[in-house]
């Protein structure tokens, strides 16, 4: 269907694809090149083989310039169909303000003026209908349609955060609306229905008049919420916590301002004003009232909409029947001719003797390398069998043959690496699992697929188990090292503050400033040195206390982190080996201090092994910290007890291909399956981008709200 001003008796509705007739001379060519190509082949190979006529390319040009030609949609016998629309323009002006959120109407006024709207839409038939929602400024969300299901889709996506300021003004809203929305030349047809609940915060009344006056619109306010009693303000923080909204006087409460919404309505000769508070409402109803009487609009012109017959099928059907007949042209049987097709689509026929000559020869290899226990290799050339082109020389039980055998060997590469390494393990027992499946897809009674999908997935079950202890383990030891850490953390800090009041108390040592030739005073110990000492020894005697236990639980985390393969081996091979190295000389020197602080004479002496100990925590603490990211890393010291067999040597010998005289599965070869295309549709899009919107005016509202006073 299309719209034309001159009607002619057959057209090409999508005929911008008509140009795409000029591939029909490059695919001649590359008919006529495989036809040469496959000529040299048969010649190469002693001849004896037949080719397929040229007919056969023919016919598939033909039934392509025939496909694009249905592809452009011909039509013919076109009939005129007038149109005609009458109705009225409506807007309706949402009053988002912080105060619409207010509960005393279930569930909120927004939410009851938003399911108003969405009644009223129910009973709208002809009207073209807009959508602004406004605050301290306005926003168009859906300009003029006919299309109700959009105005509902803008309406979901109207929140508090649509505009960029707080508050409310309802001349934002009416200049928004006469400026951008309504057209010119419908004066006296347009009607702007405002919900709010009023309380406005800056708006020029007599502007808004002289407007809805200048413009001709009539205006519907409808009021919401409880005139009488005020209703506090819910709001949610940034972390999603509801609360009520207050500002630096107390608890917001908000109410309908009757007052003001019936001071507008009276200005204005076209304005009517609905109280209708805290009370159901049918706002379909109340517009139908308001404008029963009032004049409508409507137009009907010469131009209308021309239908045309579609003429698609009969160049489609004939095209694909062509291409059916050229494809099994000559053909010896239904499944050749089939098979062939496949070839004519790639545009380069294969020879079925001669890719039958290369399956067998890599199968052959292939099963040889599986039986020397050469998984991956043999793995590798069964995939080659099926993406090499040879596919179209299979047969059905042939293909299933090939994935079971490729699966096999995934198998066995699966429980190779799954004792050291459970994650790759399960990678290899999942393609083991897709290879099976394509085996029972090819062969759907091939009951060793079916027994190997069950023993695979046991397997896949243990595996599972098996990583997720390993994962737990993992989890164990990075809280034990958070708890190490922060042991040696509290240590450190314990140690500096010991050697502070130390050197705080041993004041008696600095001599002040005399002159040169004045003898210096002798050094007296304090009179608080010997109860001061026995307090730091004590003191000093608990962190060395502390310190010898964080080194043995260091040497504990250590056995469990160093992977089997490194016991045994020097203490620099271990994962905590430099750290142990370090803590291992905190306890002596801690040691050390405590005798040193028995006696006022040899404190310095103990603060210097404080500080020795105090530096070799700091460097355990920044080693630790820079390495704990990586304690995560691996699968190291994970052991699996699995004690099931699987014996292969039967298995090559049972799937061995019927129509191929040799030992083992004719595997079948694996394909990659494609990921799928995106699949966005215009409502996701729209979505998206509507979201993104919201946050931009988001980010502009908070950016402004310091010039508003009241946001609310």
């Amino acid at each position: 269907m299309v719209a034309c001003r001159a009607m002619s008796g057959f057209v090409f509705q999508w005929y911008g694809l008509l140009p795409l007739l000029i591939l029909v001379l490059p695919l001649a060519w590359l008919l006529a090149h495989a036809r040469r190509r496959r000529a040299e082949l048969i010649a190469a190979m002693g001849g004896g083989l037949s080719t397929h006529r040229r007919l056969r390319d023919y016919l598939r040009l033909v039934a392509f310039a025939l496909l694009l030609i249905g592809l452009a949609r011909p039509g013919y016998a076109p009939q005129k169909h007038s149109m005609s629309q009458s109705g009225r323009d409506v807007v309706f002006a949402l009053d988002v303000s912080q105060s619409m959120l207010a509960e005393d109407v279930s569930p909120s006024r927004l939410e009851v003026a938003k399911q108003a709207v969405r009644d009223a839409l129910k009973t709208f038939s002809s009207q073209r209908v807009g959508l602004v929602v406004y605050a301290g400024s306005a926003t168009i969300m859906c300009p003029l349609t006919y299309d109700y299901d959009f105005v509902r889709y803008m309406l979901e996506q109207t929140h508090t955060r649509s505009v960029d300021f707080g508050g409310t003004t309802v001349q934002s809203a009416v200049e928004k609306v006469v400026d951008q929305v309504f057209m010119s030349g419908r004066g006296g047809v347009q009607d702007l229905i405002i919900l709010t609940d009023g309380g406005d915060h800056g708006s020029q009344m007599s502007r808004v008049v002289e407007l809805l006056d200048e413009y001709a619109v009539d205006l519907l306010l409808v009021g919401l919420g409880n005139p009488d009693e005020g209703s506090p303000i819910p709001v949610l923080d940034a972390k999603g916590e509801r609360s009520l909204l207050r500002t630096e006087e107390g608890i917001v409460y908000t109410r309908l301002d009757d007052t003001s919404l019936r001071t507008l309505a009276a200005q204005s000769s076209d304005a009517v004003y609905i109280p209708v508070g805290v009370r159901a409402f049918d706002l379909g109803q109340i517009y139908f009232d308001y404008a029963k009487d009032r004049e409508v609009s409507s137009f009907s012109g010469d131009d209308g909409v021309v239908v045309y017959r579609e003429a698609a099928l009969f160049f489609i059907v004939p095209a694909l029947l062509l291409l059916f007949l050229s494809e099994c042209w000559g053909a010896k049987g239904l499944e050749f001719g089939l098979t062939t097709m496949l070839a004519g689509l790639l545009l380069f026929p294969i020879d079925t003797q001669a890719a039958e000559l290369k399956a067998r020869s890599q199968f052959s290899e292939a099963s040889q390398l599986y039986v020397q226990g050469a998984f991956a290799e043999a793995e590798a050339l069964f995939t080659e069998v099926v993406l090499s082109g040879t596919v179209t020389a299979m047969s059905v039980g042939e293909l299933a043959a090939v994935q079971l055998n490729r699966g096999l060997c995934f198998l066995e590469l699966s429980r190779a690496q799954g004792e050291e390494l459970p994650n790759l393990g399960m990678s290899y027992a999942r393609e083991a699992q897709f290879a099976f499946l394509a085996a029972k897809r090819y062969a759907p009674t091939m009951e060793r697929a079916g027994l190997r999908l069950e023993s695979t997935a046991a397997w896949v079950a243990e595996l599972q188990l098996r990583i997720d202890e390993a994962t737990a383990a993992q989890e164990a030891i990075e809280a034990q090292m958070q708890q190490l850490i922060e042991r040696l953390q509290a240590l450190l800090e314990a140690q500096k503050r010991l050697r502070e009041q130390v050197l705080k108390n041993d004041v008696s040592r600095w001599q002040p400033k005399r002159r040169k030739d004045t003898p210096p005073d002798p050094i007296t110990a304090p009179p608080d040195s010997a109860e001061n000492a026995l307090r730091f020894v004590e003191e000093e005697a608990s962190l060395q206390v502390e310190g010898e236990s964080i080194h043995l639980a260091m040497q504990k985390l250590d056995v469990q982190m160093t992977p089997p393969a490194l016991a045994g081996l020097p203490l620099m091979e271990s994962v905590l080996g430099k750290p142990l190295e370090l803590m291992a000389k905190v306890p002596p020197g801690q040691l050390r201090a405590v005798e040193l602080l028995a006696v006022w004479d040899t404190w310095p002496g103990a603060r210097t092994e404080q500080w020795d100990a105090e530096k070799a925590i700091e460097e355990i603490l920044s080693i630790l910290s820079s390495n704990s990211s990586d304690s995560s890393d691996g699968d190291e010291g994970e052991e699996m007890d699995y004690d099931g067999e699987y014996e292969y040597s039967d298995e090559m010998d049972e799937s061995m291909m019927g129509a191929m005289p040799m030992e083992g599965d004719f595997t079948v070869g694996g394909e990659m399956q494609a990921l799928p295309l995106p699949n966005y549709s215009a409502e996701d899009i729209l979505m998206e981008e509507q979201g993104n919107l919201q946050f931009r005016q988001q980010q502009r509202a908070s950016a402004n709200a310091a010039d508003v006073e009241k946001d609310y």
